[in-house]
């Protein structure tokens, strides 16, 4: 005897419509199946049996819902979590982008290039200068066969180790800072060398008293450290040696 589907309102003759597949269990949760079943019949003429049906309907619904709900109860805190992270990453960025934090102080490289000296420090001796001088050093190491420790105490500093002794210390003290103009500094040695010159923001002359102790020797020595500022970074472009008195710390204006 044909029927009329209680979801689509086809007629069907079987177990189960066969247009929507309602009365079918094989077809419970299909997309087909589910989008007829929606309450489509005014509820004052639905009969008790369709009342049923849709009260059925509405929980598997609920089910549903409350399953895609609890797939993942920390999403939400994840989520938060990410954005979070992606917002202090952006506001790092853009303070160190404007020199807030992380800022590169120019007496920081004189004092690295010093240290590394003492401990033997290659990696962070080369750190010191300019990309094409920092290479230059590395170049000259991997052809003479030598690790970075042997060039340190054998080939550039060993005249350190023989004066003064095996744990040397070296101990830094600045004097005067001088800005430089473009006109006070020529590049045009380092040009001849590498080609090129790298661009410099800002460069100083800095008056740096230097004293070596050791168990053979100990030693005060006055220097003008030439630095300038390349990108983000500090780097030393040469020194002088001042074989006078050494200069007191403080400034001129002091």
């Amino acid at each position: 005897m044909a029927k009329v589907c209680k979801s689509c309102g086809e007629m069907y003759s079987g177990k189960y419509c066969d247009k929507c597949g309602y009365g079918n269990p094989a077809l419970k949760n299909s997309k087909a199946a589910q989008k007829y079943k929606k309450a489509t019949k005014p509820e004052r003429f639905r009969s008790e049996e369709d009342k049923a049906v849709y009260a059925k309907w509405e929980k598997e619904r609920r089910e549903a819902r409350q399953k895609n709900r609890n797939y993942d109860k920390n999403a939400g805190v994840k989520t938060l979590i990410i954005v979070a992270v992606v917002f202090v990453c952006v506001v790092l960025a853009v303070l160190w982008q404007s020199g807030i934090i992380f800022k590169s102080d120019k007496r920081d490289v004189v004092k690295q290039y010093f240290s590394s000296i003492q401990n033997s420090d290659f990696d962070r001796f080369i750190d010191c200068f300019p990309s094409d001088m920092k290479d230059e050093y590395e170049q000259q190491r991997k052809e003479g066969g030598y690790s970075k420790e042997q060039v340190m105490k054998e080939v550039l500093y060993s005249h350190f180790i023989e004066q003064y002794g095996e744990g040397y210390t070296i101990s830094v003290e600045f004097g005067k800072e001088t800005k430089l103009d473009k006109d006070d500094y020529d590049l045009s040695e380092y040009k001849k060398s590498y080609g090129k010159t790298p661009s410099i923001s800002e460069a100083y002359e800095l008056v740096v008293n230097i004293t070596f102790r050791g168990t053979k020797d100990t030693q005060d020595a006055k220097l003008y450290v030439y630095v300038g500022k390349v990108g983000r970074s500090w780097k030393i472009f040469g020194m002088t040696e001042d074989s006078g008195m050494l200069l007191d710390s403080r400034t001129d204006d002091e």
